[in-house]
């Protein structure tokens, strides 16, 4: 099976590099169009607070998107598979999502950690949601725990 369009979840970890791979593998050979996420997370708004972020803060998060784009753009220009970038505020559900829906994307691509049914349900997982609300095929790459 081929996908037209994959959309490659990355946030700068080891499980977004593993999806990278993945993806890159999937995509090499095949005139399949490449799409690298990132979501910027955005501080919690609390009522009554100066909700402006400093110049620091911004230029931290921008340095660090580059990184992130930077760093899953190489391992895909290693494996001779070209790619798009897009950087979006929000969480990283809804920054995905979007972006699969308003892309029409065949498959998300999305690095999956091994965590046991606790930390789950306590954390919350991206790649749990994405499996649940998508409207296309979810594909998880393993990750080795830490």
């Amino acid at each position: 099976m081929s996908f037209q369009r994959i959309l490659i979840a990355i946030d700068g970890s080891h499980g977004a590099e593993s999806a990278t791979r993945l993806a890159g593998e999937l995509a090499a050979g095949h005139d399949t169009d490449v799409l690298l996420v990132h979501a910027v997370p955005m501080p919690p708004m609390v009522v009554g607070v100066d909700q402006s972020i400093s110049d620091e803060s911004i230029a931290y998060l921008e340095d660090t998107a580059d990184k992130v784009v930077s760093t899953a753009t190489a391992i895909l220009d290693e494996m001779g598979v070209k790619s798009e970038s897009i950087v979006k505020t929000g969480g990283p559900v809804d920054v995905i999502l979007g972006v699969a829906e308003e892309r029409d994307v065949d498959a998300i691509v999305v690095g999956h950690r091994g965590h046991g049914a606790m930390k789950r349900f306590i954390l919350g997982s991206v790649s749990s949601k994405l499996a649940h609300h998508a409207r296309c095929a979810v594909v998880l790459a393993p990750v080795a725990e830490d």
